[in-house]
């Protein structure tokens, strides 16, 4: 059977979607281990440095994390790495290779005797968008290792019917034996972030995984505290910075010192010693770019914060829940005891609530029912979202504050569209109107996320009463359906509005068709937020703009002509 030239290439993308780089491949070493052109035509030249990173790190038998800013194409170089050593062509050539030994013909290439297998370890949101990754970028044999038939995949790698194997955290860690009992030529794990506690069970299963080359992939190694960096960096390179005491001792109590506000000049002195040491003794197995590198490449960005108002409505039910008992314990904690002990009355007969619960116990969780009539009062009227330690504090406000809106009551019982999403209960919702009516008129392709799943059921009922066309994505979509869904947004011209969950939707999904981010709930941690944001602002995109609503946001558009980007921030 006769094939048309680049018929069979991958990958092979239009010419107005990807600029074409050099038409040959990209050579790693003498071994004849190379990136084929098909790859490396699409490649920008910071991505061919990494995969030779990668590489170097393979041939040593040794570990690395590659730590790229979010959208600079992390996913890319990990596949471009596979394909050197695995000795892809990105042609016909593949297919024949990957046809069963007894199919192939006499001349075929040795490629079909090499038996490499190698592991990807992804959370579930995304495993199948490295499929779809991997299916597009070149002619692998995956499989898929989850769900009911995860022992049967298994046995498919064993006996080498496979040469990569695709799998979630949770997967291996219940089957740590049999993944164990297979000679993985190298595991990338992405999203590498996530083994950050030493304790959990997931990156203990990880560090038990038998395998020598383990490559991490992620954009925030480093989060809350430079002991979540030495977990990250053990797991790749064990023993790299040395055992947990060691570090804390030589790196991390002397930086956490000098970057104290009354940090005496000797402390700053040793403070700064060590971060040059930590960086240059982490610069053999962990490599980092941000996106200043393409900042030439990338539209102008505006970030625009809108302070939106608390409607009358909002501001008497904020005014109700600060004049209820236990917020009012609160607020007075700091004050001296009436009793004359000099000591504050959180500290001497005020500890509890009327219920006996401590005082200190009470700060988040009225800070996040405020936060709440904030964003949307109906939030108040659900228990979706709220933790049992919040419940009967909800409920108790509920009964208190409501019982002087029994309208609102009465709506909120009825589910009617129009309530949910009246105005009258939100000031960012009005807002959020006008910019979506603006938006829609203009053809813009939106994502609005948020990070409660109860804020997207309102925002979704007023797109229905609006007879809005969109999409929705939180944590309940099933992994199939957000590569569909994703896709869909992507390339349809009648669907311009996705709803998004912030946690669920902020990993490794490419929403590159949106030219608007709205950010209508931001999250405590921005870290969240930004991951949100880059799911359209990738740096393997063209062009780009960007735009948000509420906590911090922008947004990419992939057109013809170049665009600026704008973020609309929405605050209370």
């Amino acid at each position: 059977m006769m094939h048309a030239p680049f018929e069979d290439e991958k990958p092979l993308f239009h010419a107005n979607q990807r600029s074409s780089g050099p038409s040959k491949p990209f050579v790693l070493s003498e071994h004849g281990h190379q990136v084929p052109y098909t790859i490396n035509r699409y490649l920008r030249n910071y991505q061919r440095e990494g995969i030779k990173f990668i590489y170097d790190r393979y041939m040593k038998s040794r570990g690395c994390i590659l730590g790229d800013d979010m959208g600079l194409g992390k996913t890319i170089q990990a596949i471009s790495f596979l394909a050197a050593v695995l000795q892809k062509t990105g042609t016909w050539e593949d297919v024949q290779n990957n046809r069963p030994e007894f199919l192939q013909s006499q001349g075929s290439s040795k490629q079909s005797k090499i038996k490499k297998v190698f592991l990807i370890v992804a959370p579930l949101s995304v495993l199948y968008n490295w499929k779809d990754e991997l299916d597009t970028w070149g002619h692998f044999k995956t499989v898929i290792v989850h769900g009911v038939k995860k022992e049967e995949e298994l046995a498919r790698v064993s006996r080498g019917r496979c040469e990569i194997a695709l799998t979630t955290y949770e997967t291996l860690r219940l089957c740590l034996d049999q993944f164990n009992s297979i000679d993985w030529a190298a595991v990338i794990v992405d999203e590498a972030h996530k083994l950050k506690n030493y304790k959990s069970q997931i990156t203990q299963a990880m560090k038990e995984l038998k395998c020598k080359v383990r490559v991490g992939l992620t954009g925030t190694i480093l989060q809350n505290n430079l002991e979540e960096l030495w977990c990250v960096m053990d797991w790749a390179v064990p023993g790299c910075l040395g055992s947990l005491g060691r570090f804390k001792n030589k790196f991390s109590d002397p930086i956490e010192q000098g970057q104290k506000h009354s940090v005496t000049k000797r402390a700053l002195a040793e403070g700064r010693k060590a971060v040059q040491t930590l960086a240059k003794r982490l610069s053999h197995w962990f490599l980092r770019r941000t996106k200043a590198l393409i900042s030439d490449q990338l539209p102008k960005k505006d970030d625009r914060v809108v302070y939106c108002s608390l409607t009358d409505f909002q501001q008497a039910v904020y005014r109700a829940v600060l004049d209820t008992d236990d917020v009012t314990l609160l607020l007075r904690s700091s004050e001296k005891c009436h009793c004359g002990s000099g000591r504050s009355r959180r500290k001497c007969c005020h500890k509890y609530n009327s219920d006996g619960v401590p005082v200190r116990h009470l700060y988040f969780s009225y800070l996040a029912i405020l936060r709440k009539v904030a964003n949307h009062v109906a939030l108040l009227q659900t228990k979706d979202g709220t933790s049992k330690k919040q419940e009967k504090y909800v409920a108790a406000v509920c009964e208190q504050v409501f019982k002087k809106f029994p309208d609102f009551t009465e709506r909120c019982k009825q589910a009617a569209f129009e309530a949910m999403s009246d105005p009258l209960y939100s000031g960012k919702m009005k807002v959020l109107q006008r910019l979506l009516n603006h938006f829609i008129k203009k053809k813009d392709k939106v994502l609005l996320f948020s990070l409660s799943t109860k804020l997207l059921d309102v925002l979704e009922s007023y797109c229905m009463a609006e007879g809005l066309e969109y999409r929705r994505l939180d944590g309940t979509t099933k992994s199939k359906e957000r590569v569909h869904i994703v896709k869909e947004f992507n390339s349809s011209k009648d669907i311009n509005l996705c709803l998004v969950s912030t946690m669920a939707g902020g990993l490794g999904l490419n929403f590159v068709g949106a030219n608007v981010v709205v950010l209508f709930d931001p999250t405590w941690n921005p870290a969240n937020d930004l991951q949100a944001i880059d799911r359209q602002c990738r740096g393997q995109t063209a062009k780009r703009e960007s735009c948000l609503v509420s906590g911090t946001s922008s947004d990419c558009r992939l057109t013809e002509h170049a665009l600026h980007t704008v973020s609309w921030r929405l605050e209370y």
